[in-house]
């Protein structure tokens, strides 16, 4: 798992989400309803291994919905890694 611009990177196990691995990359990532998918502000945009995310689940399509996501951009405790994951936010 990498975090651009931070040139942080993570090694995580498979299944992990992203606000997971970010928080023992001790790299920040805005929430404000502890991981239960219904702010929206940790959205991350995904610069490199979409492929490596699991498939958006029901939730996470309706948050991404209700909040306008990007194509590109996924919910950071939603999203599940599965390989060589690189994602930013517009904070960092």
């Amino acid at each position: 798992m990498e975090f651009v611009p931070l040139e942080k990177t993570k090694e995580v196990r498979q299944g992990v989400t992203i606000i997971a691995a970010a928080n023992r990359a001790d790299v920040p990532i805005g929430q404000s309803c502890n991981g239960d998918g219904i702010c929206g502000w940790c959205r991350v945009k995904v610069l490199r291994g979409m492929e490596n995310l699991t498939p958006p689940s029901a939730l996470e399509r309706k948050l991404m919905s209700a909040c306008a996501f990007a194509p590109d951009e996924r919910a950071a405790c939603l999203a599940r890694v599965s390989g060589d994951v690189s994602v930013t936010t517009g904070y960092w």
